[in-house]
């Protein structure tokens, strides 16, 4: 059996490191490093607020495309080989936008980094299933999703060293993917022995192909995936990750723009500024324990009346710093803070299946995001940006409103 043997006595920092740096590559730099550089791009293709949305909404669908496809892989490879396979497409779609000559090329580019998220989401869960003792489980899954917080922090100091040479960033982030993708390639378990040896009637907990720990073929996998039913339990989980998605999806693409266009902040100011959401991102690594201290149902409703109050913020004040950068912090910390929760209550919901029960919930999450995006750009060039904010913070609210239930077994669900 390949791959390297659990590593329980050395804690969790031997794959939460090399895991966070793939998702601060992935999803902070390859996918929401877009929103970050739009103004400039939007000048540099003679872009329409209404293609700008387009474009992102390509990143979001190709990101549900691509985690079907490695929720199928991931069971049948194991986690290294995805997680490798998404560096890569990072690597990749980076490196298009950087040497992007049209905005067909730069739309292309987009796609292939958005894919990179949906590429890397199950096999991070995987590998943690299988190499971390269940008490530490949560914790490492939101630490390691805290890398989009890190990703996303990173890429502001880099816009502000390369002012003006987005292209020189995007080729730098296409560098940094490739060092993180070998990283991931060396330290990425690749058929761990599962710590949890007991599923819930008591038997011994098996790969989907059959006997424990074996790699299985293309029909286990696709039972594999057919996991992901649709539970009575499970709607509110798929509701408020859609609604969590459609609601982020104006702040992500197009909060630099609107503090940039209606709020006339610089270079420097509006770079400051998304360097914020970033920082403020790494509190939502706090998710697991928060749940597990407060619960469910309390810290998805905080944290989505929060992230609500944050768009309202600046689009009542795009132009004032201190509201400006106040809301960056709210929505950062919350942003993470609620994939996070998703995280947490999609692989406690399938419980059987982690890695497919992460890719259900972060599907979910990215469809909202499909739809939000080209919807907030739409409603943006038909009204106003400021309009469209406030919005998509009612749609917040409205998320908020679902309520957690509890599955046959008393898990939140």
């Amino acid at each position: 059996m390949g791959g390297p043997e659990p590593r329980a006595g050395e804690g969790i920092a031997w794959l939460v490191a090399p895991g966070l740096a793939l998702i601060a590559v992935t999803y902070g730099l390859a996918r929401f490093g877009y929103g970050l550089f739009l103004p400039e791009m939007r000048e540099a293709f003679g872009l329409s607020s209404s293609l700008l949305g387009a474009i992102g909404a390509g990143s979001y669908v190709a990101y549900c495309v691509a985690v079907v496809v490695s929720l199928l892989y991931t069971s049948r490879t194991g986690p290294r080989l995805m997680a490798v396979v998404a560096g890569a497409a990072a690597v990749v779609g980076t490196a298009a936008v950087a040497a992007a000559p049209a905005a067909w090329v730069l739309a292309l580019g987009i796609l292939v980094a958005g894919a990179s998220t949906g590429l890397v989401s199950p096999p991070m869960a995987e590998a943690v299933a299988r190499s971390i003792p269940d008490g530490l489980q949560d914790r490492a899954n939101a630490l390691i999703n805290s890398g989009t917080g890190v990703g996303v922090a990173l890429s502001g100091p880099a816009a502000l060293l390369l002012s003006g040479q987005w292209r020189i960033a995007w080729a730098a982030f296409a560098l940094v993917g490739l060092a993180v993708l070998a990283w991931n390639a060396a330290a990425m378990p690749r058929k761990a022995v599962a710590v949890r040896d007991e599923d819930e009637s008591g038997g011994h907990y098996k790969e989907p192909g059959g006997a424990a720990g074996g790699s299985g073929g293309m029909r286990p996998s696709l039972s594999y995936l057919a996991g992901v039913r649709v539970r009575p339990y499970s709607v509110p989980l798929f509701t408020a990750a859609f609604g969590l998605g459609f609601a982020s999806a104006a702040y992500w693409t197009f909060s630099r723009d609107l503090v940039v266009q209606a709020g006339g902040l610089g270079q420097v100011g509006s770079t400051l500024f998304w360097t914020v959401i970033g920082i403020s991102g790494l509190a939502g690594g706090a998710a697991g324990d928060l749940v597990e201290r407060f619960g469910l149902a309390a810290v998805l409703r905080a944290a989505l009346v929060s992230m609500a109050g944050s768009m309202a913020l600046l689009a009542s004040a795009p132009g004032v710093l201190p509201s400006a950068y106040a809301s960056a912090a709210l929505f950062g910390s919350t942003y993470i803070l609620l994939t996070g929760v998703i995280l947490v209550w999609s692989v406690g919901v399938f419980w059987e299946r982690p890695s497919v029960g992460l890719g259900a919930g972060f599907l979910l999450i990215a469809l909202g995001q499909a739809v939000g995006s080209p919807a907030a750009g739409a409603l943006a060039g038909a009204t106003s940006p400021t309009v469209a904010f406030f919005s998509f913070a009612g749609a917040a609210v409205l998320t908020a409103l679902v309520r957690p239930r509890r599955d046959p077994q008393g898990r939140d669900a």
